[in-house]
């Protein structure tokens, strides 16, 4: 009779770990960054013609006419204490919206100063340096260890070949490939601006609170 009264009382106690633990959220991410997206750009102009065959480019262009570059700052990261080390790439950022993975420049997606010579394979690297000469504050890569960075303000750049589906110009969503990281954007719409660089309009390199 002792035997028949505890098995209920053991099953109950199961189903109530079970259910404690279905319930249980998931562990914080160990990096979280705060971000704001201030702009999105149409042409990149460069402070000296690139010296690219068959002619100097003095400035760029995506290929369709919907395409742009979305600017965004960094504005402040926290690398949770029990992670050893963080390791920040710029090349790792992704636009993240449903059935795309934008981000780098691709060849073929850019023409020359408004013309129909396209950016090949070959001066791919060269343009994308060139861009991120412009747009781009704050390394490229760099080794973050544990605790917070509160004025950050790294700038970046990614590149968005054509329109985006049903996109009405508010702040776009950012992921991070390869490492668990959580993005956070401040809310504010980013400026529409037709020029960057070169003597183009200025693009905020700093967030607003």
């Amino acid at each position: 009779m002792h035997k028949s009264l505890r098995s209920p009382l053991i099953a109950a106690q199961l189903m109530a770990l079970a259910a404690c633990s279905s319930t249980r959220p998931e562990p914080a991410a160990p990096v979280v960054i705060h971000y704001q997206h201030v702009a999105n750009a149409h042409e990149v102009h460069f402070a000296s013609p690139l010296a690219l065959a068959p002619h100097p480019a003095a400035w760029v262009l995506p290929r369709l006419r919907q395409g742009f570059w979305a600017i965004f700052v960094l504005c402040s990261m926290n690398v949770r204490s029990d992670l050893r080390r963080f390791y920040y790439d710029v090349n790792d950022f992704r636009i993240d919206y449903p059935g795309r993975d934008d981000g780098p420049l691709r060849p073929f997606s850019l023409r020359f100063d408004d013309k129909p010579d396209l950016n090949t394979p070959g001066d791919t690297p060269a343009l994308s340096g060139a861009i991120a000469g412009e747009l781009q504050h704050g390394p490229a890569q760099q080794t973050f260890g544990p605790g917070a960075y509160p004025a950050l303000n790294y700038r970046i750049a990614l590149f968005i070949p054509r329109g985006l589906d049903d996109y009405a110009g508010d702040q776009l969503a950012l992921r991070y490939r390869g490492q668990r990281v959580l993005l956070l954007g401040n809310g504010y719409p980013p400026f529409d601006i037709p020029v960057v660089g070169g003597n183009g309009a200025g693009v905020a390199s700093h967030c607003l609170p």
